[in-house]
């Protein structure tokens, strides 16, 4: 095989990975029995690619010639090329896993590390990036990182909606015209990865807007049309919401009012389709203060009365895990990824990880970077869960400012 064309597929396919494809396979298609008990996600279909590219990339670099042991050499590699945002994330484990085993000492429970590893996943995906986007032979490579995200990004959304339609099985169990009529009323059909689904689009539109490759006009507009029909049938409202002021923002900053008008025109138009659609705004669930809302902010005010007991250090992730208010007999976890954080690890941890995401995120503070931190933070105030495409913003913040990805 053509060198290029495989370092192609196994970017595409480490791409798939960060994006998290292997969520909507696992959970749509009912392989669950295939994990053999590893979990989901990553295991166990893309895990080997992804070793491969791991391999691939130190075998290019010049440590797999520098040192005949390839294990010696592959962790002086990671030693060597390590960045102050590496050197803050090992702090911040560390501290996140004592947290975590001197509570299960102190509480007689089980260390629990649902809130570790999803960072250090991520993290891991950006390490890896960097460090092979400076050996890589592909031509322009971060460009076809980009052509990567969207397509990806473009792939799950597309599944999405074809869950929706009974083209394929899954997103709502068993498939009923019903589903159709809910859809074009202008009702909310609850289903699997809505809310994944839906902030997952706002990181596309970020990627779209503010970070723009040549990409023909037909594809542009087939992945607008498809980020902004799931955004609206999905009707998460916390991603609808980053989308707005996204999008405001940025017509704001080219300072056009031409451009300002013809948004703004944009959004008349959708109310008028609301109404085309017999929709009442005055009561629909993206317009009113309805019992999903209510149930948020009771969450929140639960969970924050629980860290301020212990505001320093926290209660550790396993207590946190299973930290569950409701007034019903289905109670739930909060659903902002700061207040689960910040229960867990206290204002210590809290510190370190601000400190820790500003060097990943925001080495020069410019309006890209800013939007691409009010992304990241928006989505952290509606998800109980860190996502791991995230971490795409830091690339290309780091790619638009022309800086290398790793120091020497």
């Amino acid at each position: 095989m053509n060198r290029i064309l495989f370092e192609r597929i196994l970017v595409f396919i480490f791409v798939l990975s960060w994006v998290n494809f292997p969520k909507i396979v696992y959970d749509k298609f009912s392989w669950d029995f295939m994990t053999a008990y590893h979990g989901k996600n990553l295991f166990p279909f893309l895990l080997p690619i992804i070793l491969l590219f791991v391999i691939y990339a130190y075998l290019r670099s010049d440590w797999s010639a520098r040192y005949k042991n390839s294990f010696i050499g592959f962790f002086t590699m990671l030693i060597n090329r390590s960045t102050i945002a590496d050197q803050l994330l090992i702090i911040l484990v560390c501290y996140m896993v004592l947290i975590n085993y001197l509570t299960a000492i102190i509480d007689q429970s089980d260390a629990n590390f649902r809130m570790v590893l999803p960072i250090i996943t991520a993290h891991f995906f950006y390490f890896f990036y960097t460090r092979y986007s400076q050996l890589s032979i592909i031509d322009n490579i971060n460009t076809y990182f980009y052509k990567c995200v969207v397509f990806s990004i473009f792939l799950i959304l597309i599944l999405q909606l074809l869950m929706f339609s009974g083209v394929i099985p899954g997103l709502t169990g068993i498939y009923s015209p019903e589903i159709n009529e809910k859809i074009f009323s202008g009702i909310r059909v609850d289903g699997g990865h809505i809310g994944y689904t839906s902030y997952l689009g706002t990181i596309l539109l970020y990627l779209m807007i503010f970070h723009s490759k040549k990409l023909p006009i037909y594809y542009r507009t087939a992945v607008y049309l498809t980020l902004f029909s799931v955004l609206i049938i999905n009707q998460t409202r916390g991603a609808l919401l980053i989308a707005i002021i996204m999008l405001f923002s940025y017509f704001i900053s080219l300072k056009n009012i031409k451009i300002f008008i013809a948004a703004l025109s944009v959004v008349i138009l959708l109310l008028v389709v609301f109404w085309f659609l017999n929709v009442d705004v005055s009561t629909h669930r993206l317009f009113t203060y309805d019992s999903s809302t209510e149930a948020r902010l009771y969450l929140m005010t639960e969970t924050f009365d629980v860290f301020t007991e212990k505001p320093l250090s926290g209660h550790g992730s396993y207590f946190v895990e299973n930290l569950r208010f409701g007034k019903t007999v289905d109670q739930q976890i909060v659903h902002n990824y700061y207040l689960r954080f910040l229960t867990s690890y206290g204002l210590i941890g809290f510190s370190i990880f601000l400190y820790y995401f500003k060097h990943l995120f925001a080495n020069k503070l410019s309006f890209v970077n800013i939007m691409g931190l009010f992304v990241i933070f928006s989505i952290f105030t509606f998800e109980p869960y860190l996502m791991w495409s995230i971490y795409i913003i830091a690339i290309f913040s780091r790619i638009d400012q022309k800086k290398k990805l790793y120091t020497t």
